[in-house]
């Protein structure tokens, strides 16, 4: 039976899918839950332009956003100047390899678009040749935890 798959922004007061992204973002990648809560329960803000959820029958499996301020900068404060970013593109584990992230990452860049941006970022260590398929470039390597990491720019047509 086919499934009813939906992408759509995140809104303030979805608190059930704030709690999930916050644990999934705390499990993936050891965010505090309390600044998840906090940035997404106040976007859009200085940080966080846009947060995009995927459901599939009304769950929610997937999440991803728009973002000024990167965890990178901490290490590599020359990239600040790099902005906005995509940002913590999380599909849950049972829904990857499905064409998901895919669907969200247009979905965000066709958002970032149409709100006048031209140019948008993102890095990554372990998906380099998915977002090279989808239209990014890389433009530059760094050393971030442990791992050689792409910088990546797509120019939004």
């Amino acid at each position: 039976m086919p499934y009813i798959i939906k992408i759509s922004k995140l809104k303030q007061s979805d608190k059930d899918s704030i709690c999930k992204i916050a644990d999934w973002y705390f499990n993936e990648w050891d965010t505090p839950i309390e600044k998840t809560i906090e940035r997404l329960s106040s976007h859009p803000n200085n940080n966080t332009i846009l947060q995009a959820i995927v459901t599939i029958d009304g769950k929610i499996v997937a999440t991803g956003g728009l973002c000024n301020i990167m965890n990178i900068y901490k290490t590599h404060p020359e990239l600040e100047e790099l902005k906005p970013w995509i940002g913590l593109l999380y599909t849950e584990k049972e829904y990857r390899n499905k064409g998901i992230g895919q669907q969200l990452l247009k979905f965000i860049e066709q958002n970032a678009l149409e709100i006048g941006l031209k140019q948008i970022f993102i890095y990554t260590f372990t998906a380099e040749s998915f977002y090279m398929k989808n239209g990014w470039t890389k433009i530059r390597t760094v050393e971030y935890k442990n791992h050689q990491t792409a910088v990546m720019e797509k120019i939004l047509l």
